[in-house]
């Protein structure tokens, strides 16, 4: 017998339903819908884009004790509380396992037709199935992308302007993602940490007099009194980005060149190894295929700017996987070019799924969290 909190049909405040649709290849999507009380029609629907690797139309999470969160379920349930329908999916090839962490069973085939440009389509065919619904057939369309969700929400405004009516996108990725993954497995996350803690010059790195300053106490505390000398590896007087790609190497168990030519050369078996495991265990589970796909895409410097629907970007100071930067990049462009349909939100503080966790975990809304759901319920 299920015990309640294994059921997640009772965190949501409304009805909610498992949807299968058909794909344009014949794969069966799989996703979950959830609507409001009552019998009148809905405004609005959020679709949910999902960031890389294995996810679910539930997204359960272990969050200790043996107890487990169901991340869609909040949102879900928070949407409905303000009137607006709400639909998550599996990602193609996954469904809803028993094992924790991430509660998520493989079909090995079907996940390599887990690609950029198969999601795009995805999206496309998903938005027409929930059209069906009466209830939802004049909705407004919003979706919602995280981190490689914010380069696959655009493609679908960009190929189907029709159908969709606003972007939400959070962790955003505005350079092409083989940039990203060349500033992932380098020093561009160490960095992060000391921008946030450090001043920095124009080129974001830290001079030894803004070391030694030490504005936020940091030095005694966290990094345990290391002298500047112990940190500018490269000894060019300045604390910066390559001087933290021996240390990434020794952290992740492999090198950029290494992870680079396992792409390249499709070699699907040492990429589930190596990327993305946590005690051997492979936690964001990508292949080859999907990599190069998205290595092949226009970078999102360059396809934003030629959308004209309203642009809501939602990014952590802190995000570590996605650099922050970026965000002002676009932002400038959008200036350049006049246009005012971006609006930016950059979060001190906040990591890349915005301190998600806290929402999971202590039951706290992060404010960054609390935008996402603020700026959509602002919505016409």
């Amino acid at each position: 017998m299920k015990k309640p909190e294994d059921n997640f049909d009772v965190v949501y405040a409304a009805s909610s339903a498992v949807m299968e649709i058909t794909a344009h290849d014949g794969y069966k999507l799989k996703g979950r819908l959830t609507i409001p009380g009552g019998e009148k029609y809905i405004s609005k629907i959020v679709i949910n884009v999902n960031g890389s690797g294995a996810n679910t139309y539930d997204n359960p999470r272990s969050i200790g004790n043996n107890k487990k969160a169901n991340w869609h379920g909040l949102f879900a349930g928070e949407f409905s509380k303000r009137g607006t329908a709400f639909f998550a999916y599996n990602t193609r090839g996954i469904d809803i396992g028993g094992s924790p962490p991430m509660y998520f069973e493989m079909d090995e085939e079907a996940y390599q037709t887990y690609l950029p440009l198969n999601s795009v389509e995805d999206i496309y065919h998903m938005i027409k199935a929930i059209k069906e619904n009466e209830r939802l057939k004049d909705a407004k369309v919003y979706l919602l992308g995280w981190s490689e969700g914010t380069v696959i929400a655009p493609l679908v405004a960009e190929k189907y302007p029709d159908m969709v009516d606003g972007l939400f996108l959070v962790g955003y990725v505005n350079i092409n993602m083989k940039y990203v993954v060349i500033w992932q497995n380098s020093g561009g996350p160490s960095m992060v940490w000391y921008r946030a803690h450090f001043e920095t010059d124009e080129n974001g790195r830290v001079s030894r007099e803004a070391y030694e300053a030490d504005p936020n106490k940091v030095v005694a505390s966290v990094l345990q009194n290391a002298a500047f000398e112990d940190i500018d590896n490269d000894k060019n007087g300045y604390i910066n980005e390559e001087d933290f790609v021996a240390i990434w190497k020794d952290v992740v168990g492999y090198s950029l060149e290494e992870l680079l030519s396992a792409i390249e050369h499709r070699d699907d078996e040492w990429l589930r190894k190596n990327y993305g495991t946590i005690n051997g265990q492979s936690i964001i589970p990508l292949t080859s295929a999907w990599f190069l796909q998205h290595f092949s895409l226009r970078a999102n410097m360059e396809v934003l700017p030629g959308l004209d629907l309203p642009i809501y970007i939602f990014h952590g100071e802190l995000d570590q996987n996605v650099d922050a930067r970026e965000v002002y990049r676009v932002n400038e462009r959008f200036l350049e070019l006049g246009k005012s349909n971006l609006s930016i939100n950059v979060f001190s503080g906040h990591d890349h799924g915005l301190n998600g966790d806290d929402w999971l975990i202590k039951n706290e809304m992060s404010a960054g969290i609390q935008a996402i759901f603020d700026t959509i319920e602002g919505m016409g």
